[in-house]
């Protein structure tokens, strides 16, 4: 059943997921639309960087428990094997949230904020030998490659195997929120 709010709700609401060329898709965008949930009475009061910081504060306790949880779901439900998965990796708790400057959406006339999660918001999924990733790279609605690994990722399945080369499907996306003042 589809959830429909109330117009009471819809107007106390105050964190807008972006939808369009900003609008997270697929996997990813259900972790956003999670984390905005978890969000929605954050305001904007006029200090961008209180405000971050709030959101920050947020993000780094929900990430990695509540975030992870929501991808190793939404992927074991795709692929329906967990032996053919070695490891899924995200850019959870290791990314923070700030204001947007690459698009220029911010003002001082504005009465709200948007902000933009550091870098892409990348999940990685290795798959094992005998299981052919591409077949899986639409149902996860990423591409095939290698994974490129920082200190940033949280472990979700399993852990890092440089062995497993290309045969990983790799889902790149950006994180794009719309905070509204008082």
């Amino acid at each position: 059943m589809k959830h429909v709010q109330l117009y009471e709700q819809f107007v106390n609401e105050k964190a807008y997921q972006m939808t369009g060329i900003y609008g997270a898709k697929g996997i990813a965008g259900k972790v956003l639309f999670a984390f905005k949930k978890e969000i929605e009475k954050i305001q904007y009061n006029g200090d961008a960087d209180s405000t971050i910081h709030e959101l920050n504060n947020v993000w780094s306790s929900w990430a990695d428990k509540e975030g992870a949880k929501i991808i190793e779901e939404l992927v074991l439900k795709q692929v329906k094997d967990k032996e053919a998965i070695v490891y899924v990796l995200a850019t959870l708790g290791g990314s923070l949230w700030e204001a947007d400057t690459v698009n220029r959406l911010n003002s001082p006339e504005r009465s709200d904020l948007f902000v933009t999660i550091q870098g892409d918001f990348i999940i990685n999924v290795g798959f094992a030998d005998d299981v052919d990733a591409t077949k899986f790279g639409r149902k996860l609605d990423g591409m095939q490659n290698s994974a490129i690994t920082s200190s940033r990722e949280t472990a979700v399945i399993g852990e890092y195997d440089g062995a497993v080369g290309e045969n990983n499907i790799e889902i790149r996306t950006g994180f794009y929120l719309s905070i509204d003042a008082k």
